[in-house]
């Protein structure tokens, strides 16, 4: 259906367009004397809105049901979502959990850990939040993977020296 008076497109059955506020013509089972009164109301509006085209009109003014330009039917409707706004994802504990692995642990998967952790800010930079997420998962993985390998290294280390597997070069 379209409007009679700006001619957009509007749900069927509306009694006034929702862009221009223009009253909309019943559908055709009305009577005559309703038609007429709808027409009648139809060309005042017409009229007193091209009056208020050229008339300077009063932001303050109160609008008592007669003007249309500043009604409901002007603003765009606004949607609600169950939609939760984005959460920047901090990408300096995840560098600096890396770097301590990477020198205190396990240099291949610390340094693992580092280029995560770099495409974290980069994928945020972006926008891409759904990257920023997955490449915090793994650098939190990577970062786990080198502490865990790190200390059952040094532990198997520290178990040799002290077998004496470890300091055979001292004799």
């Amino acid at each position: 259906m379209n409007c009679t008076n700006c001619y957009q497109e509007i749900p069927d059955g509306s009694r006034f367009c929702p862009h221009c506020g223009a009253k909309q013509p019943e559908p055709a089972a009305q009577t005559e004397t309703d038609q007429s009164a709808s027409d009648a109301y139809s060309t005042y509006t017409q009229t007193n809105s091209t009056q208020q085209d050229t008339q300077y009109q009063d932001p303050n003014a109160q609008n008592y049901g007669y003007d249309y330009q500043n009604s409901q039917y002007q603003t765009p409707p606004v949607y609600q979502s169950a939609y939760e706004p984005e959460k920047p994802i901090n990408w300096v504990p995840y560098l600096v959990l890396s770097i301590i692995s990477t020198v205190c642990c396990c240099l291949p998967f610390g340094i693992v850990g580092i280029v995560y952790a770099a495409k974290i800010n980069s994928a945020m930079n972006a926008g891409d939040y759904a990257e920023a997420e997955r490449s915090a998962r793994l650098a939190k993985i990577w970062i786990i993977v080198a502490f865990v390998v790190g200390i059952i290294v040094n532990v198997i280390y520290t178990l040799m020296i002290f077998a004496g597997i470890g300091n055979y070069y001292y004799y």
